[in-house]
């Protein structure tokens, strides 16, 4: 069982991040076939940049690097997306 959820918010413009240590809120935008997903983050019910610790980074950057690469898109041909941390 996961210790962590990851979802998709606001029309696919940010994505919120909980586990034991608290909610993250990242802003992500789409370039082509790729995910942005766009650092500092904001952390708790507080609206403002937060500065992800090296072990923060370790932990929660690629759990969302495979939340979103998984994620495909309908169409004849589904796609799945590159995703790219930018900040």
């Amino acid at each position: 069982m996961q210790d962590y959820k990851i979802l998709l918010q606001a029309k696919n413009e940010g994505l919120s991040y909980e586990d034991s240590s608290g909610l993250y809120r990242f802003n992500l935008s789409r370039q082509g076939k790729s995910w942005v997903v766009h650092l500092p983050p904001s952390k708790g019910e507080v609206f403002t940049p937060y500065s992800l610790s090296p072990q923060e980074q370790e932990l929660l950057l690629p759990r969302i690097r495979q939340f979103l690469s998984r994620i495909w898109w309908f169409g004849i041909w589904p796609v799945n997306y590159e995703v790219k941390f930018s900040g």
